[in-house]
């Protein structure tokens, strides 16, 4: 157990609080895995045992990783590690409806293949990764009623995701692939970004999707982020809305 300095710790010549350096050392177990998302964080008096430090600290401590979004409370049962489970429903990133109060379409999803490609820009300057880095390329077809609606294109780290092309596609199916990689890695979805506009698909959307290059498109890219705002997943996607509108909910 790492432990918590009591004299003077310095950071760039200024001491760091006690309840900071706890907050440090919680958030580096969430990190490393040893509390994984959806697991209870010790009570608070276990923590001012195993630390020895007062309760101000340790409740300290936690309120700034709650809000933080690193931890969340559930009345009378505890503080959990915050994971992707807690937004699932907003993070269905392709709902398809006719209005506001419509039937949401099912999506069926279809992989068409994951392979390692060599970095490029710009996904690996919004990776935050060096530009000689490979990377993880998952293409995949959501359908809907068997028809294509949206092609969608993620680049992931490969130094991350180990192994993650050994997976079968069943996985890439079956779940959504940030529920796969909460699962496989602990690494939950904390927050998104996400660029809109409308254009044109290229011949490879255009031959996935099965429509006319002059038929216009709604061109997505996405940003995932995880713990300390480090993005996993650059994301590029061609959705067909002539038929049906994307719905967000924020």
């Amino acid at each position: 157990m790492s432990q918590i300095r009591h004299s003077a710790k310095l950071r760039h010549g200024v001491p760091v609080p006690i309840y900071y350096q706890l907050q440090e050392l919680i958030l580096k177990d969430i990190e490393n895995g040893n509390l994984l998302p959806g697991a209870m964080i010790p009570t608070e008096q276990q923590l001012v045992k195993s630390y020895g430090v007062s309760i101000g600290t340790v409740k300290k401590a936690i309120l700034n990783l709650v809000n933080q979004g690193y931890l969340y409370r559930i009345q009378g049962k505890g503080t959990f590690v915050t994971g992707t489970t807690l937004r699932r429903e907003s993070l269905r990133y392709y709902r398809l409806l006719d209005d506001f109060d419509g039937q949401e379409s099912n999506l069926a999803v279809k992989p068409i293949g994951i392979r390692k490609v060599p970095g490029f820009v710009p996904a690996n300057r919004f990776l935050q990764i060096r530009s000689d880095q490979p990377l993880f390329e998952l293409k995949r077809i959501f359908l809907m009623d068997g028809t294509p609606a949206v092609f969608s294109i993620s680049y992931l780290p490969q130094n991350l995701f180990k192994k993650l092309s050994d997976y079968p596609s069943i996985e890439f199916e079956k779940k959504p692939l940030y529920a796969t990689i909460e699962e496989k890695y602990g690494i939950p979805t904390i927050n998104n970004l996400e660029l809109i506009r409308a254009c044109f698909p290229d011949t490879e959307a255009a031959g996935v999707l099965g429509i006319p290059m002059s038929l216009p498109v709604l061109y997505l890219e996405m940003l995932a982020f995880t713990y300390r705002r480090r993005p996993y997943e650059y994301r590029r996607a061609y959705c067909i809305t002539s038929a049906k509108k994307i719905f967000r909910e924020y």
